[in-house]
């Protein structure tokens, strides 16, 4: 890794691979390409993206699909959607790093190759490998311990693959030089990803469906209350103050989109018990189109434009992360039943949002959910402020 010896202020330059991701950090953690790479590059994080929205759509309808087939076995429709989009992933990976291999056709030992890939790609072969083991292992967890819950070690297994993926393939996709259209909807959706993956990481630690046969990994209703209160509104306003820097007039319509087209298509339209909300669910594309209508006019219009960026940054993305329990419906509203003694199954979702909508959402969570999510941003830009983390940032990414 060579760092610029005379820097601007504010920024780090990190070459990541000599030659190949040349870009800067800035103290807002902002990514800011230099060098351009192969276009194929593109279209293979675009599959990688494409592999793991199928991963996480499966493994929502995973959930929904023992509750209605009440099935468990390694061999399900779910399961084989899942490990299509592993596939798919993996596939394109690979594909990458021979291409990326080719262009360096003058190397001549496998350690000059190695440092010759892309980060994000060796960051993504390092999350389809992690998401292969899962699946042998979440066999051998069948065979051996019958059927589990949600949270099971398996399962963190195969949800942090996918985590390591989406994240390469978005920096993958932002370091990329290209002002083209295909890259930045691509940046969106990987964003889009990258939130469904984040608050679907917290249900693992705050729904109460992992009892398994032989074990229960079932969280205490307190933690679940404050785990589920707090950090989907963290990383959801997070998530949206990192991408008001794209420039795309509809950018939180598009990664809003994302989320809800996979949620919708894997937890909403997959059983007769939600289908019929799907006409409310898609009503919450109107949040983000009209932050959207009202970014727009705001930067066009000097009378009522907000004099910092960066504070009109923080106020969209704190208002987005307030509808939370909506976007994540039902998985939002059972996080919190166990703390209220509400004895509802989850495709009487309908029911737990009308118990707690009153005495809970509205005076309570909706309140922490501005706090926190306001509080998230202010951590998030103080990191990155931090020298020492930025050392720690750049011998990682070395």
């Amino acid at each position: 890794m060579v760092s610029d010896p005379n820097p601007s202020f504010g920024v780090i330059r990190i070459n990541l691979s000599k030659g190949m991701d040349n870009y800067i950090l800035n103290f807002k953690g902002e990514l800011l390409p230099s060098l351009s790479s192969s276009s194929t590059l593109l279209w293979i994080y675009f599959l990688v993206a494409l592999g793991v929205a199928l991963q996480v759509a499966a493994a929502n309808w995973d959930i929904i699909w023992h509750g209605v087939a009440n099935v468990e076995s390694f061999f399900t429709p779910p399961h084989t959607v899942l490990y299509s989009g592993v596939g798919l992933s993996l596939i394109a990976t690979v594909a990458g790093i021979v291409i990326s291999i080719k262009q360096k056709s003058s190397l001549k030992n496998s350690f000059a190759i190695f440092h010759k890939i892309p980060n994000p790609l060796k960051l993504i072969a390092l999350g389809c490998l992690v998401e292969l083991f899962s699946g042998q292992f979440d066999n051998w967890w069948h065979t051996n311990f019958g059927f589990d819950g949600l949270l099971s070690p398996p399962h963190l297994m195969l949800i942090s693959g996918m985590l390591l993926s989406i994240v390469g393939a978005l920096i993958g996709t932002h370091l990329f030089e290209s002002s083209r259209k295909f890259r930045i909807i691509s940046e969106m959706i990987c964003y889009g990803i990258l939130w469904l993956i984040s608050v679907n990481f917290v249900f693992m630690f705050t729904l109460p469906f992992s009892e398994g046969q032989y074990f229960d990994f079932n969280p205490s209703p307190t933690t679940a209350l404050i785990l589920g209160s707090t950090l989907p509104p963290i990383f959801t306003a997070i998530i949206f103050y990192s991408l008001q820097n794209l420039k795309f007039p509809f950018r939180m319509t598009v990664v809003t989109a994302t989320l809800m087209a996979i949620q919708s298509s894997a937890t909403i339209t997959s059983n007769n018990y939600f289908a019929g909300l799907l006409p409310l669910y898609l009503l919450n594309i109107l949040i983000p189109i009209t932050l959207d209508v009202i970014s727009i006019f705001t930067q066009s219009n000097y009378k009522v434009a907000v004099k910092s960026k960066d504070h009109k940054r923080i106020i969209f993305s704190v208002a987005i992360s307030f509808f939370f329990v909506t976007f994540y419906f039902p998985w939002s509203v059972n996080m919190f039943k166990s703390f209220f003694g509400i004895d509802l199954v989850t495709f009487e979702s309908v029911l737990i949002f009308e118990q707690l909508l009153w005495k809970f959402i509205i005076p309570i969570l909706m309140p922490v959910s501005f706090i926190s999510a306001f509080l998230g941003i202010l951590l998030w830009k103080k990191l990155y402020e931090r020298s020492k983390l930025s050392n720690i940032f750049k011998v990682v990414v070395e």
